[in-house]
């Protein structure tokens, strides 16, 4: 039995449904079940980070489970994760896969990365076997970073990210809950290329037929326009921090693990959105990255 939380969620819906396609029986936890009403290949049970007495029924009777991170503002994130975790030792689970982000450390200039390795430290303790995968940011994500203009905007300098698609994360994830024990390690999860800011301006443009931008802005003022969305400071944080890691380098270094793993290339942002043209539209409209 294989348990995956945050079944409702993208990389999570679509990691069960490559399990299930090789025949694994799934028990998929979701905080609000009538939001899985779809999830008909495997065992829908209700479970919330935030509700420790959820967990235990969850993860009872589990082989190995994905533990896919939850959502707070920094600092409480970590202690999420530490709740299924501890859930995992309590109900003598195996192996644990967590879902980590690449460059994970105390020092990161992404508030998220420094609640990853808080979390990967609270794994290593509980003497349960595991595997991290750390992953980059998402392609999707792309085309939601510029505004109404084609302009992306933020402090990320000449720094460059190793872009990664999440459909490559979902068949990484469900190759290694496939067989747990052939994958005991921590891996970057990435593209198999670095791209700036502004080549990754560049090569959206030449897809969408439109120019597209990217324009360098201090931290102070990208927390001037973003403050005004409406969004908690820690979420400001966030968005700020993620250009501000992009710049420090944390993102740039690629891997093989996509290939290593699934015997695939990772997607190339061409090829991702040539098979997902949909997702260019934000592209036309207007967005608060």
């Amino acid at each position: 039995m294989i348990l995956i939380t945050g079944a409702s969620g993208r990389v999570g819906r679509r990691t069960a449904e490559l399990l299930a396609d090789k025949g694994h029986s799934l028990r998929l936890m979701v905080r609000d079940p009538n939001r899985a009403q779809e999830l008909s290949i495997g065992q829908v049970v209700q479970g919330d980070y935030a509700e420790p007495a959820t967990l235990d029924p969850a993860f009872a009777e589990v082989d190995s489970a994905f533990i896919i991170s939850g959502y707070a503002k920094p600092g409480e994130r970590a202690l999420l994760h530490k709740n299924a975790i501890d859930a995992a030792t309590r109900t003598h689970v195996k192996h644990l896969v967590y879902l980590s982000f690449q460059g994970a450390s105390p020092e990161s200039k992404f508030p998220m990365s420094q609640d990853h390795y808080q979390s990967e430290q609270f794994l290593k303790e509980s003497g349960i076997s595991f595997t991290v995968l750390r992953d980059n940011f998402y392609l999707d994500l792309i085309p939601e970073m510029f505004d109404s203009e084609g302009v992306m905007r933020g402090s990320a300098s000449d720094g460059a990210a190793a872009w990664v698609a999440r459909e490559d994360v979902a068949q990484v994830a469900a190759a290694v809950l496939s067989r747990p024990n052939d994958f005991r390690a921590v891996y970057d999860v990435t593209g198999s290329e670095a791209l700036t800011m502004t080549e990754t301006a560049k090569r959206l443009s030449a897809l969408v037929g439109r120019e597209l931008r990217y324009e360098n802005e201090s931290v102070e003022e990208g927390r001037k326009w973003r403050s005004t969305f409406g969004a908690p400071d820690w979420e400001v944080d966030t968005w700020l921090g993620s250009y501000e890691a992009i710049a420090a380098g944390e993102l740039e270094q690629t891997s093989d693990t996509v290939l290593q793993i699934t015997g695939s290339q990772p997607f190339s942002l061409e090829a991702y959105f040539a098979e997902y043209p949909h997702l260019l539209e934000p592209l036309h409209g207007s967005s608060i990255a």
